[in-house]
């Protein structure tokens, strides 16, 4: 185990709990257990929004193919209107018609069965812009667009790179301080190294690879030799008057406490998930999914996860590389919802897609540039499926919300999700609009959640 990686498991504490079989955590489920879980789907380097979500009725398809005429040609399966998957479309968007990607296939049959939904043109915001806002420079924008470290921390913390919170973090804050959950380890977890979501001023990033949490492989090749983990655990230091000695050997104490608790809890309950395919996406997710299957044991009501994707930074060869991405994208989301129902957690566990920002309409060759507002995904049982939320622009330049090249300026701010999201994880609103400042500023919270 690298340095580093047994540094981050810091802030974690012990505690006992019994085990549960994997039949008694699903007969408490149907039972009305008081459970959910946020899972986070982070997509590195910003995913192409505008080959996410395609027009499909005559005249809005010509006009993106007219856009995008170079790329269209060197796509492996071509993007013609008969290949491309039909999304029923809410009647507010009259003419136009939407369809997924050929290689979106599951998640178009998940939107038709009402488990999956779009939301349109969301990305970070301080208050509503238009491009005549940006034309007349009278327009408050967040700072750093089109930044991809400062937009992956804008889009996870409302501030740009060095944040110190982000607001997966702070909602679960918020659920401890109102006793909707105990704090624990456990309650947000990342396969990703995104540690920034996860944190807040009482939660912290729980590490977790390949199916279990960290451990000092050392340990093991000496049998797990007392006198050894007593070394690693500072125990010879017990004595010492150094406070940041004595600290730093409680939390190593405490951090190789937990992981033998989580990897306890693994090994000894009975689950058994459908396959997932072996890209390291599909990976992650089954990992989160083992780790809720031991919720009862962990101790946990209350779950936020990050998991994460590369490669999305598509300025060339996106014909080539984007397919790839979005075929990985889809298998390991269509296998998750599979392994959640199978667990009998589908209306307790909600997941959905974020990225750095969306892409130029523009096409730059053979690629496309960093954008701002972009479309995503949210899926789980919980979730009015089916539809789409927000706005999608339409396929042509210099329009209402085209910031240069296409690029989407967002309708919806990523406070009005993440408020959504965190309101349906059970935190209040007065809670809500301390952890997102300029929510007020916007019409309200979406409604992505069945009554």
């Amino acid at each position: 185990m690298k340095r580093r990686d047994f540094l981050k498991l810091s802030g974690a504490t012990m505690m006992s709990t019994s085990l549960l079989s994997l039949s008694q955590a699903v007969a408490a489920a149907e039972q009305g257990e008081d459970y959910k879980a946020l899972v986070c789907v982070f997509l590195y380097g910003g995913m192409d929004c505008h080959d996410t979500i395609i027009p499909l009725d005559d005249s809005n398809y010509q006009q993106w193919a007219k856009h995008r005429s170079s790329l269209l040609s060197a796509y492996p399966t071509p993007r013609t209107p008969q290949n491309l998957h039909a999304l029923s479309t809410p009647s507010r968007f009259n003419q136009r018609k939407f369809a997924l990607p050929p290689e979106m296939a599951g998640l178009a049959k998940l939107y038709d069965q009402g488990q999956l939904s779009v939301i349109g043109n969301v990305g970070p915001l301080l208050e509503p812009v238009n491009a005549s806002h940006l034309e007349q420079a009278t327009a408050s924008v967040p700072p750093r667009l089109f930044s991809h470290n400062d937009q992956q921390s804008t889009w996870m913390s409302g501030k740009t790179e060095g944040a110190q919170f982000g607001w997966g973090g702070l909602i679960n804050d918020a659920l401890i301080n109102t006793g909707k959950t105990q704090q624990t380890p456990f309650n947000a977890i990342t396969t990703a190294e995104a540690d920034l979501w996860l944190t807040g001023s009482n939660t912290f990033p729980y590490h977790v690879s390949d199916g279990k949490a960290g451990i000092i492989e050392i340990l093991e090749e000496f049998d797990n030799n007392q006198a050894l983990a007593d070394y690693f655990a500072g125990k010879e230091n017990s004595s010492s008057n150094n406070i940041l000695q004595q600290d730093l050997d409680t939390l190593t104490r405490s951090a190789m406490a937990a992981n033998s608790q989580y990897n306890d809890a693994i090994a000894n309950t009975s689950f058994t998930l459908p396959q997932f395919p072996t890209t390291p996406l599909a990976q992650q997710l089954k990992n989160v999914c083992q780790s809720i299957a031991t919720r009862q044991q962990l101790n946990t009501k209350r779950q936020v996860y990050i998991v994460g994707m590369g490669g999305f930074d598509t300025h060339s060869g996106q014909a080539q590389s984007l397919p790839k991405l979005q075929s990985a994208l889809d298998g390991a989301l269509v296998a998750f919802n599979t392994a959640i129902a199978s667990l009998g957690l589908e209306k307790q566990v909600t997941l959905f897609t974020a990225s750095d920002f969306g892409r130029t309409l523009a096409v730059n060759g053979d690629g496309t540039d960093h954008g701002w507002g972009a479309h995503h995904f949210i899926m789980g049982g919980a979730v009015n499926g089916g539809t789409i939320f927000g706005d999608i622009p339409p396929p042509e330049l210099n329009h209402a919300f085209d910031a240069g090249s296409g690029r989407l300026i967002p309708t919806t701010a990523v406070d009005q999700l993440a408020a959504s999201l965190g309101s349906w994880m059970g935190v209040d609103d007065s809670a809500l609009l301390q952890i997102f400042p300029n929510l007020k500023n916007f019409s309200g919270k979406l409604s992505l959640f069945k009554a």
